[in-house]
């Protein structure tokens, strides 16, 4: 009953300080009142508003909005009254953020760190952690950072010598390999490997630092009358992918679907006329394993144990051996156990107080109760992964660590010394409790996979690192290729909505450039026009429609109002034209339960998530009828189609994500070793919901996952799901 009261005193305060704000003044984000010794701003939710435009134009996160609105929920009601939190070092209203022009504003958007951020406008790491506190340890989605301006900062420098005269700091350039900076610096491959150990798996990118030891020289006797070259030219499918050229396709095409730079693919084709090429002709596309080798082959000599690499040439009376990275494993899984370890925020005793007295307990044990339940239900599901590796004979040993918001919790468990020698961390679940576990599996040379929030301020420090749930920005290169492959000598009508909207613009901004260059190559061209909703949108589209024509329409809205007017507006321009329409919507339409499905459908709806779930495959209905059986429970998707995903059902929304990521990552342990980053290429194991492809982000960086999948709702009320990859 007290707590009750005191909910009701808070009510009463913001409505007495609401009352008396719009007296003084009608635009409520310019003023601010204090509770409980906090500031706090009062939004009055408008028509069309959603939590997210809210924080984006507060610059504060959802997830910060919610914690100090209790009452609350994802789904605002118009005239709804609630707390934005002031925080010193984020956006407080427009008037202050345009108070001084010393300073450039940035958005934080999802799965930007501040190391991207001090790339994109050259400034020092450390001038970005000075002048917004708090963004050390993490970055909120919708935060905005203070970036000085109108001073001179450093240019990137070729090279920088640092206090230690033993090492000098590289920035790529391009063409550049190991081998020639090993001879401009006078050193050798090996000893640069050593100083930078994420090159072991991954080739050089263009723009990276990399540590180069100055001065270790390595020389060697060397018979000329017999030279031995230590190159291996090993032809296995580990080292290489084949590809045949298709249409149109071009070298630079290429090396960016498979990642590898122009001139390696050109050093493996000698005979390819590159300027000229032919459709069917066959290149050979180099693997990170063969990068790993030629990077680490090592020539070990028994008598001095000397290494040379790459193009050195050794006596031909030693018995050289080359060692050459391998994915295979014969010990992990089999007499010695897979060991993993699972860190999510259980807050166990908060649920256990909530659920034994949910009358008398307090407000902090209901919320952590309710933030524990999915990763309770991550737990079952990874339970069920590993009976099902444990009947397929792996030998796996699980260790569970509940790292709440106990001050000390973390902490606890990375001073454990069993953790140190784990095979696999997945864990955590919340960006603020990443980077202290990321420091200890970069620092160990752990995998960690980070399995559920997509924003992750480690990725580009940490190589161990397996992002899951990537930020839509990362797809939209991939989107906008699937979309113009299937447009090719089409129409393509992009319709951009009323007002303006970044993600929206920057996909339909790739899409176009696309767009112009596919037609200054092929005669099969793209009809391409560009539309922005207005107030007759019926007949404005109806006449950019070619009724003899495929129209392929994207709408790159992610505004859940947008969106609700504008379907509804092609179904009757469909309709009227009886026109072959094909609709691209993003992800987050899904989750919209204000969409009538039926118009999905007629209008041949497509959809790029990253995760999704096929009723009729048969290792879905096997997972469900196993599902239910060990926790009586049915899974159920995250967000199903349009329609509510209840936080507080009875059913298990995570259950399924936490099968597909602990059946993926052990049974890679298992089948390739702790250092499986580099031997996914054909890897492609049982899945329910994902289409795992990972990607590394960068030379010093962890991997991404870059598989989606393509849902279509067909005009025959059937749906469709394909996988998208780069990956051939």
């Amino acid at each position: 009953m007290n707590t009750m009261r005191v909910n009701v005193l808070i009510i009463i305060m913001i409505a007495v300080g609401y009352s008396s704000l719009q007296a003084q003044n009608n635009n409520l984000s310019t003023k601010k009142v204090i509770l409980n010794g906090r500031e706090f701003y009062l939004h009055t939710v408008q028509q069309g508003e959603g939590l997210y435009r809210i924080s984006v134009n507060y610059g504060v996160s959802r997830q910060e909005i919610l914690q100090v609105n209790d009452d609350i929920s994802e789904d605002l009601k118009i005239g709804q009254i609630i707390r934005i939190p002031v925080i010193s070092g984020q956006k407080s209203d427009s008037q202050e953020t345009n108070k001084s022009g010393s300073y450039t504003y940035h958005t934080v958007e999802k799965g930007q760190t501040a190391f991207f951020v001090s790339r994109k406008y050259n400034v020092p790491l450390e001038v970005i952690y000075d002048n917004n506190p708090g963004s050390r340890e993490v970055l909120s989605e919708g935060a905005i950072l203070k970036i000085p301006s109108g001073q001179p900062f450093f240019e990137k420098p070729v090279s920088t010598q640092t206090n230690n005269d033993d090492v000098v700091y590289h920035t790529v350039q391009p063409k550049e390999t190991l081998f020639a900076l090993s001879r401009e610096y006078n050193t050798t491959v090996e000893k640069i490997i050593e100083a930078n150990p994420v090159l072991q798996n991954s080739a050089l990118t263009i723009g990276s630092t990399i540590k180069i030891p100055k001065n270790q020289v390595v020389t060697a006797s060397i018979n000329t009358n017999s030279p031995v070259a230590t190159q291996q030219s090993t032809e296995n499918d580990k080292l290489f992918i084949y590809h045949k050229v298709r249409k149109k396709e071009t070298l630079y095409g290429i090396s960016r679907t498979y990642g590898v730079d122009e001139n390696s693919i050109k050093s493996h084709n000698p005979s390819v006329n590159f300027n000229n090429l032919k459709v069917g002709e066959q290149l050979k596309i180099p693997t990170e394993a063969w990068f790993a080798q030629q990077k680490a082959p090592q020539i070990q000599i028994p008598d001095n144990n000397i290494s040379i690499a790459e193009e050195t040439i050794s006596n031909d009376n030693t018995d050289a051996q080359i060692v050459i990275p391998t994915c295979t494993n014969t010990t992990l899984g089999y007499e010695i156990p897979i060991k993993v370890a699972l860190m999510l925020p259980f807050s166990a005793r908060e649920a256990q107080r909530y659920f034994s007295d949910t009358i008398s307990s307090s407000t902090t044990s209901r919320n952590a109760a309710l933030r524990s339940k999915p990763f309770i239900e991550f737990y079952t599901g990874m339970l069920l992964a590993i009976e099902v590796l444990k009947k397929q004979g792996v030998n796996i040993n699980l260790q569970v660590f509940d790292i709440s918001a106990e001050s000390n919790a973390i902490q606890n468990a990375l001073n454990n010394s069993e953790l140190q020698n784990v095979d696999l961390i997945i864990g955590p679940g919340v960006t603020n409790e990443l980077p202290q576990i990321s420091a200890f599996s970069n620092r160990h040379s752990i995998p960690l996979v980070y399995p559920m929030s997509n924003a992750n301020p480690e990725l580009f420090n940490n190589p161990n690192m397996f992002h899951i749930n990537s930020p839509d920005s990362l797809f939209h290169d991939l989107i906008a290729d699937e979309i113009i492959r299937q447009a090719k000598g089409e129409n393509m009508l992009v319709i951009l909505p009323a007002a303006s909207e970044r993600e929206a613009t920057k996909l339909a901004e790739i899409i176009k450039q696309k767009v112009t260059s596919y037609n200054q190559l092929d005669a099969n061209k793209i009809n391409y026009k560009e539309y922005r909703s207005g107030r007759d949108d019926v007949t404005a589209i109806e006449a950019l429609i070619d009724k003899d024509k495929h129209t392929f329409i994207v709408m790159p809205t992610q505004l859940q109002t947008e969106v609700s007017k504008l379907v509804p507006t092609l179904a009757v321009v469909k309709g009227r034209t009886k026109a072959n329409i094909t609709l691209f919507g993003m992800s987050s339409w899904l989750r919209f339960q204000t969409l009538d499905p039926e118009n999905i459908y007629q209008l041949n709806g497509t959809f790029f998530p990253t995760f999704a779930v096929d009723y009729r495959d048969p290792n879905t209905r096997q997972f469900i009828d196993n599902y239910r059986q060990a926790f009586n429970t049915e899974p159920f998707p995250v967000h199903p189609y349009f329609q509510s995903a209840d936080a507080n059902s009875s059913f298990s929304r995570y259950g399924i994500w936490g099968y597909d990521v602990s059946l993926y990552f052990i049974n890679a342990v298992y089948q390739y070793g702790k250092n499986f980053g580099t031997c996914l290429e054909n890897y492609y194991p049982q899945q329910i919901q994902f289409n795992f492809d990972f990607k590394r982000i960068s030379n010093q960086g962890g991997y991404y996952n870059n598989g989606l999948y393509m849902i279509r709702f067909k005009s025959d009320f059937t749906t469709e799901r394909v996988r998208i990859s780069v990956r051939k």
